[in-house]
């Protein structure tokens, strides 16, 4: 059965869909605990880009570029979740060292960096609780710096940015092997590494299953995966085709195949997952060539598994 994500271990791994490119990316997070607010906290395993936190070398996290980034729906950082995910997340009050101001600030945001505090480097000025504990045990270590390194999606090991300032032009950061630093504002290299808020009450896939995974909407206490895949192209029409792919995990599947998935409205046939060859009768396309291409859902408590789709086509020049 599925539960809240506060019910979760610190130091769990649970996977959130983002869509990159406008491809669903399931995305490992690391559940950190709660909050001072109690809502549930998430950091992205990987960095997600390099970002500088000021052009004008200002230290001073609350309306800085990397901020204003993570928070924006339409271009930033959360235009990568679906409405689900966005309408899961909660802002809560965080604390930052600005350097601009010589203070403590608060302000309150659904997606954010951690702080050198939070990262357990030390605990004044307090800028929250440390979640070294969690970290610790997402990356199996007793070791505090190795618990802080964060690798990017080629598995590099990156620098990456706090919300803290150390002075009026530098932030806080972590280096590669896990210890901190300062870096000037418009520094450009570092990366930046999301935590979002969660609402206390979203649910997550029962622990029992192969992944967690976020499940963000109440409505469907389960999760789904599609995808549309471009096979190739033709200049002889493909008038029957066969599936093959590989499905682990899935309660429930859908699969359709268009002979002319390059149109802006194509038409689209179910067929069964190694089932009989089906007809393909559309006769017409908007392209030069036919685009063969495959449709594919799949549903399930926690992590379905589907593989690159093989399709067995009979074009008009061929005889069956």
């Amino acid at each position: 059965m599925p539960q809240a994500i506060t019910t979760l271990d610190a130091g769990t791994s649970v996977w959130v869909d983002e869509y990159i490119d406008s491809v669903q990316t399931p995305t490992e997070y690391i559940y950190l605990g709660t909050s001072a607010t109690g809502t549930a906290v998430l950091l992205r395993k990987e960095a997600a880009v390099q970002k500088r936190m000021h052009s004008e070398n200002i230290g001073s996290y609350r309306e800085c570029e990397a901020d204003l980034w993570l928070e924006n729906e339409e271009t930033g950082f959360l235009s990568r979740f679906n409405e689900a995910t966005r309408n899961a997340l909660e802002s809560t009050e965080i604390k930052y060292a600005d350097g601009v101001d010589g203070t403590v600030l608060s302000i309150a945001r659904r997606c954010y960096l951690l702080s050198y505090t939070e990262c357990g480097f030390a605990t004044e000025p307090d800028e929250g609780t440390s979640y070294l504990s969690a970290l610790m045990t997402a990356n199996n270590t007793t070791a505090a710096s190795a618990a802080r390194v964060c690798y990017n999606s080629a598995s590099t090991a990156v620098y990456w940015w706090l919300r803290s300032a150390s002075s009026s032009a530098q932030f806080r950061h972590v280096y590669t092997k896990g210890d901190a630093g300062t870096y000037n504002a418009a520094y450009t290299s570092n990366w930046v590494r999301p935590a979002l808020s969660v609402a206390a009450a979203t649910l997550v896939s029962d622990g029992t299953e192969e992944t967690i995974y976020l499940l963000p909407d109440e409505n469907k206490t389960y999760r789904e995966a599609s995808a549309t895949v471009i096979i190739g192209t033709s200049a002889k029409r493909p008038k029957e085709a066969k599936l093959v792919v590989d499905v682990q995990n899935a309660t429930e599947t859908k699969f359709e195949v268009s002979n002319n998935a390059g149109d802006a409205e194509p038409v689209w046939v179910e067929l069964e997952n190694g089932g009989a060859s089906i007809a393909l009768e559309n006769t017409a396309k908007e392209t030069d060539n036919w685009t063969l291409g495959v449709k594919m859902y799949a549903k399930s408590g926690g992590k379905a598994k589907i593989g690159e789709p093989i399709l067995v086509v009979l074009t008009d020049a061929e005889e069956a």
